[in-house]
C-alpha cells in the first residue's frame, strides 16, 4: 500500500532468509523473512510465501520494517497466516444446534481468506461458551464428531480428517542431515477435578498415568464445563489428552523443501539401516545463502 492508500502487488525474489512453522494444534503459520526490494512502499498489509511456484504462507502482518542503504531498501518481515483470526474471534455465547464444520464458521463470524473441509458430518449441538473464541468452537465440534483434533492444511485450511492428497515421501540416509528422537514433559496434567451443578468441586475427577509414572504432579481445578454436560468424561479427558500433545515425538532433518505438508507420511532409513516412517505433525522450512532444509516430526500422542 502507498501513502495514497492504493494497494498493489509486488514481488520480491531476493530472499535473504525465510523460516516457516507449522503444526497440527497450533491454528495458524508463521513466517519470518528477509528480502531486498528495489523500491518504497509505505506499509505491508499481506503476505504471500511461494517456494517452486507453490504457496506456503498467506497470511496478515504482524511486523514490517524496511530500511535503506546502498541504494536498496531491506525488507524485514514477520507475519501469521488468517486461520490466526480462529483465535481472535468470539462468537455469540449460544446453543448451536444441528452443527458441521461449515455452519459452524458461517453461522457465528465472518472471515476473509479461510477455507474448511467440506462434508463433514452433522452432530446434535455445540455450547459456545463465554469467553471462548472461534477455535475453541471448532475443537469442541471435532472431538464431538470425530474424536479428532483439528489442524490447519496448506494455506488457510480447516480440516479434521486427513486429506486424499497426502503423500508418502521417501528419504535415504544421503539426504538426512539430522534424526531426532525426544520428548518433553512440560505441558502434562496429573490430575484433574471439576464441579458439578451444585458447584461442589472434585464431584469429577480423572488422574492421568502418564503423568504420574513420570512423578509430574500437578493438580487443575475446573469449574462445570458445559460444553460435555452430557459426557463429563470427555470434559476431562480431552484436556488430558491436550496436556500431553507432542510428549514424545521423532522426526527428520532434511536437505530442500519438495511440498511436504501436514500429515504427509515420510520414511527414512536409520543410522543402523532401519527403516521408520512417520505421520509429519510438525514442519519447518527454512531458507538462507540459497540453502532450504525441511524439518519434520511426528508425534506420539493421544492424538
Amino acid at each position: 500500500m502507498n501513502s495514497s492508500g492504493t494497494i498493489s502487488t509486488i514481488s520480491l525474489n531476493n530472499c535473504i532468509y525465510f523460516s516457516l512453522d507449522k503444526e497440527r494444534y497450533t491454528p495458524y503459520t508463521t513466517f519470518k523473512g528477509s528480502f531486498i526490494a528495489s523500491q518504497y512502499f509505505e506499509e505491508v498489509i499481506s503476505v504471500k510465501f511461494f517456494i517452486n511456484g507453490t504457496a506456503i504462507h498467506y497470511g496478515s502482518v504482524d511486523m514490517a520494517k524496511l530500511t535503506y542503504n546502498a541504494g536498496n531498501y531491506r525488507l524485514d518481515i514477520a507475519s501469521r497466516s488468517y486461520t490466526l483470526s480462529l483465535g481472535l474471534n468470539q462468537p455469540k455465547p449460544q446453543i448451536n444446534s444441528s452443527v458441521t464444520l461449515s455452519n459452524l464458521i458461517t453461522r457465528n463470524v465472518s472471515l476473509k481468506n479461510i477455507t474448511y473441509e467440506s462434508g463433514t458430518k452433522s452432530i446434535n449441538y455445540i455450547y459456545v461458551l463465554e469467553n471462548s473464541t472461534l477455535w475453541d468452537a471448532i475443537v469442541a465440534y471435532s472431538l464431538k464428531a470425530y474424536n479428532k483434533y483439528p489442524y490447519i492444511y496448506r494455506t488457510n485450511e480447516i480440516r479434521i480428517n486427513a486429506p486424499s492428497s497426502i503423500k508418502t515421501r521417501n528419504y535415504g540416509k544421503s539426504s538426512v542431515v539430522d534424526v531426532y528422537n525426544g520428548s518433553t514433559l512440560s505441558n502434562l496434567i496429573s490430575h484433574i477435578h471439576m464441579k458439578d451443578t451444585n458447584d461442589v468441586y472434585e464431584s469429577y475427577n480423572i488422574t492421568d498415568s502418564y503423568a504420574t509414572s513420570r512423578d509430574i504432579v500437578r493438580h487443575k481445578q475446573i469449574p462445570l464445563d458445559y460444553q460435555w454436560l452430557s459426557d463429563t468424561n470427555m470434559a476431562l479427558q480431552s484436556r488430558i489428552d491436550f496436556a500431553k500433545r507432542g510428549t514424545k515425538y521423532k522426526g527428520i532433518k532434511v536437505l530442500n523443501y519438495s511440498g511436504e505438508e501436514l500429515f504427509d507420511k515420510f520414511t527414512y532409513t536409520n543410522y543402523d539401516q532401519t527403516s521408520i516412517t512417520g505421520t509429519i505433525h510438525k514442519l519447518n522450512v527454512t531458507g538462507r545463502n540459497n540453502t532450504v532444509y525441511t524439518t519434520m516430526y511426528e508425534y506420539i500422542d493421544a492424538y
